[in-house]
């Protein structure tokens, strides 16, 4: 499996082609680094801890950029059209944290869509000028999709949920104003 030090948090999953993909966040063994992994159980078992297989041996999706930091976390998957896009978040909380938006064709390799933060922080004054972070995706009946996510402008000392649209213009998304 992924490298780690024995810690998994963030679970999201999605079924796809008679499996369940579960996408977690885990650090490095020294603890700093936090990094993306994914497994996956047969649709039908009963996802006990031998129904898993880790997809593959490294990480999915790592820090690279320099708003990420040293951290991802926060996997939130869904699927438009044939493929798959993650929304996650980068940075560790307050640092700021902001959401990064990432695509696969097979829900194992991802790709990074754009080098800058898909919903950054908000400016200094506004209620996330700390952080927007740990997003969530869903796609309601009527194919609409909402990102929800967390933010605060007092260091983590209160958190606010909050909400965009999201919209689709040739497989990429874009924020509803």
């Amino acid at each position: 499996g992924v490298e780690n030090n024995g810690r998994a948090i963030d679970a999201d999953v999605i079924l796809h082609g008679g499996k369940l993909f579960l996408y977690y966040a885990t650090r490095d063994p020294q603890g700093r680094v936090q990094k993306l992994g994914v497994a996956s159980a047969p649709a039908g078992s009963g996802f006990s801890r031998g129904d898993w297989t880790q997809e593959c041996s490294g990480s999915i999706l790592e820090p690279v950029l320099p708003w990420e930091q040293e951290c991802i976390e926060a996997p939130a998957v869904c699927k438009y059209g044939s493929r798959f896009y993650m929304f996650y978040a980068g940075a560790y909380n307050n640092h700021p944290q902001q959401i990064g938006c990432a695509v696969s064709e097979d829900g194992i390799q991802w790709e990074r869509l754009f080098r800058e933060p898909f919903l950054p922080s908000g400016e200094k004054g506004e209620w996330n000028e700390c952080e927007s972070g740990h997003p969530f995706i869903f796609a309601d009946k009527d194919n609409r999709y909402y990102l929800f996510f967390q933010g605060n402008n007092d260091l983590g000392k209160s958190w606010y949920i909050s909400k965009v649209e999201i919209g689709w213009q040739q497989e990429i998304p874009y924020i509803i104003a």
